[in-house]
């Protein structure tokens, strides 16, 4: 890869979410931090014994609209639920980084792009990318990497210990050097290989609008 240097917005990358999902704009911390709450409460409910899940989840999505707006970006998803009357709280964040292009040398396809941002992944250490996976769906190619990181929840005197899973997407814009970032997380750790085959269905289900 090389440095940044200012290139066209690539064609946006369109899903087909499973279930209720809420639009948010993470640019408005007012509105966006009203509809975390209320996503909160849809999730977990308002029961007394219940206040640590809603911090949990509170917490989890406050982090997904704090990353949005710092990467600049192009979309954010708060999930509610996947099937009726069960709760998934999940969130997906999609932007283009700018400060990534590929190096004249590479080519512009998949293989050429996703190759050589695994080589710098590999040499920057980048973290979770001993899980590097390539992923093909019929419209777009991706590299897939996980993290998982244990998290202390504390409301008042009372403690806990949860698992926030999250992955990332890297696209390859097709007839391009460029790549787009789709990054899903949820508190819901503990079942993290269930919620990886949900993102990687939404994932390989996606596609360029527009693409050349």
């Amino acid at each position: 890869m090389s440095g940044a240097t200012p290139t066209r917005r690539p064609p946006a990358l369109t899903f087909q979410l499973p279930g209720r999902w809420l639009a948010l704009d993470p640019r408005d911390g007012a509105s966006a931090a009203v509809e975390v709450d209320a996503v909160t409460r849809e999730v977990v409910g308002v029961a007394d014994d219940a206040v640590l899940a809603r911090r949990r989840i509170r917490d989890a999505l406050e982090r997904a609209v704090d990353a949005a707006r710092d990467a600049e970006a192009h979309a954010l998803f708060l999930c509610l639920e996947i099937v009726p009357d069960l709760a998934t709280p999940a969130a997906l964040t999609v932007h283009a980084p700018s400060g990534m292009r590929m190096s004249p040398a590479v080519g512009t396809s998949p293989d050429a792009v996703l190759g050589a941002l695994l080589r710098s992944f590999e040499t920057l250490e980048v973290d979770g990318v001993e899980t590097a996976a390539r992923l093909d769906g019929p419209r777009a190619s991706m590299l897939r990497l996980e993290r998982t990181y244990d998290e202390t929840v504390v409301d008042a005197d009372v403690t806990a210990t949860a698992t926030r899973f999250e992955a990332d997407y890297w696209f390859a814009v097709p007839g391009s050097k460029q790549v787009v970032l789709a990054s899903f997380t949820t508190p819901l750790g503990e079942i993290r290989h269930a919620m990886r085959n949900l993102f990687d269905s939404v994932a390989l289900a996606a596609s360029f609008a527009n693409a050349q």
